[in-house]
């Protein structure tokens, strides 16, 4: 039966809509490059660039009626649940204890990263969930080969490179900039078996995110990268890559611990191959300053459990006057158990969003991305202060969407 010619005309203010959809995408997609640069924000409140393009896709989507309901499906419970229970440890230990404005600047920080970017990120189609997630590999293999042109010729340069010459570029935080170097590498494997990026892309990818890798002298970001990739291939089963994996790592500790003089970056050999050979890990970290710091956090959150101390209020009663590099003592410290439970399951989430997918929707590709994705990032806090950053929140959430976005093969198809 023929379509009557009025079924066929757009709607008034389609193409409206569909220009606005673009603009609401680019602005996501410009939010997701950037997250990572760090070095763009303002000095006197954390608020970087990335999240200016972040809120103007919120407005957009907010203007369009498209502001997902369940940016999280049936997670989201766990998920806003969790939120709700870190914050409300920070703010009653905030109040009560510590410093209200302090407490409500941490609070807006937080709200932003784990409210308004799972509603701009999550619950998007496949085909823009795997964009977004090759910008992000893109963006930090930028960010590697910006930082390696500053460790080679601009070595002085103490805002892209760490006065011991190791790489930090634009996120300016060394651990981090090789923890993000891992989980770019296991997002690029993850895009090549999903047939989303070709051989010679990936290998290139690999080779620049392996040589920044390598120049920030990071054991956190080897660990991670090894961790990630070896319970990516438990999770999805494959035989040929766990044992791709382990002889890639036995023949590249070989090379590195005989012959790495040759070929490894300065940083790496001063900080890392000496520590190997001599089989004193102690010269390969700062493991002694960190311990000390983490015996003071347990002192300290003996007596905070119930009541936190309040947020950025560690340094304040530190002897070292330093906050502890380790995110389950300092929210522990600052916000009490009520915030630790509450970190317990934004982590929790990931995994039961991983293991919902794989038993119920029988995919094994995205769920072992987010399983793996949550586990380094769960090892990554143990090394690192409050987590509202958003060059941590992007990964994260990418990693969620993977198991979250409909898949077409399967009869999927996109939320409302």
């Amino acid at each position: 039966m023929p379509v009557p010619l009025s079924a066929r005309r757009p709607r008034p203010g389609t193409a409206g809509a569909i220009t606005l959809g673009h603009l609401e995408f680019a602005l996501v997609a410009a939010a997701v490059m950037l997250a990572p640069v760090n070095y763009w924000r303002l000095g006197v409140a954390y608020f970087t660039l990335s999240d200016v393009f972040a809120l103007c896709s919120f407005a957009v989507m907010l203007a369009r009626g498209r502001l997902p309901l369940r940016p999280l499906g049936a997670a989201g419970g766990i998920w806003f649940g969790s939120v709700f229970l870190l914050l409300l440890g920070f703010l009653t230990g905030s109040v009560l204890n510590g410093d209200a404005l302090d407490g409500a600047q941490g609070i807006l920080q937080y709200s932003f990263s784990l409210l308004l970017l799972p509603m701009v990120l999550l619950r998007r189609t496949r085909q823009e969930t795997v964009l977004l997630i090759k910008l992000l590999v893109l963006s930090l293999v930028l960010v590697m080969i910006h930082g390696a042109y500053y460790v080679h010729f601009h070595p002085d340069d103490w805002r892209f490179v760490s006065p011991n010459g190791r790489l930090k570029s634009v996120i300016e935080r060394v651990n981090a900039t090789g923890t993000l170097a891992a989980l770019a590498i296991l997002f690029t494997l993850w895009l090549r078996l999903a047939g989303a990026i070709g051989p010679a892309l990936a290998l290139l990818a690999w080779a620049v995110l392996g040589y920044g890798l390598l120049l920030t002298a990071s054991n956190t970001g080897f660990f991670l990268a090894a961790a990630g990739l070896l319970v990516f291939a438990l999770c999805l089963g494959a035989v040929r890559i766990l044992a791709a994996v382990m002889l890639f790592a036995a023949v590249a500790g070989i090379a590195v611990y005989f012959w790495g003089e040759l070929f490894l970056p300065e940083a790496f050999q001063q900080r890392v191959l000496g520590a190997l050979r001599s089989g004193n890990l102690a010269e390969a970290g700062t493991f002694g300053d960190r311990l000390l710091l983490m015996q003071e956090a347990v002192r300290i959150a003996d007596g905070t459990i119930w009541s936190g101390l309040g947020i950025d209020q560690y340094r304040m009663v530190s002897r070292f006057s330093a906050p502890v590099h380790n995110a389950y003592l300092l929210i522990l410290a600052e916000g009490g158990l009520v915030s630790l439970l509450g970190l317990a399951g934004l982590l929790m989430t990931g995994v039961w969003l991983g293991w919902h997918e794989r038993a119920h929707q029988h995919r094994a590709l995205s769920p072992a991305l987010t399983l793996a994705t949550v586990l380094m990032l769960a090892l990554a806090l143990t090394g690192i202060t409050h987590f509202y950053a958003r060059f941590w929140l992007v990964p994260w959430l990418l990693a969620l969407a993977a198991s979250l976005s409909p898949d077409p093969a399967r009869g999927g198809t996109a939320p409302d």
